[in-house]
């Protein structure tokens, strides 16, 4: 039984679908962590005694990070891009 021939195109391939297929992976998880964090913070407001001010006035606040000063930023921007699409 012959072995299958792998060229580096193939093999290259094979890396940058790994490496879509984490940053996708790590796009889900952040948003599941922000939905948790926004959750979570929906119910400290509602714990929150009447007369005080809510600690959270908005929600969303100081959640969001930037990282597209980063160099990696610009080589996978296109499978960051398609993940905020759809």
């Amino acid at each position: 039984m012959k072995e299958p021939m792998y060229d580096d195109d193939t093999i290259k391939l094979g890396d940058e679908m790994d490496h879509a297929q984490l940053i996708v992976d790590l796009l889900i998880y952040s948003k599941k962590l922000e939905e948790m964090i926004i959750e979570l913070r929906k119910e400290v407001n509602e714990l929150t005694p009447e007369g005080q001010t809510i600690p959270y006035a908005e929600l969303h606040s100081d959640i969001y990070e930037n990282f597209d000063d980063y160099q990696a930023y610009e080589k996978h921007r296109s499978f960051i891009e398609l993940f905020f699409k759809y």
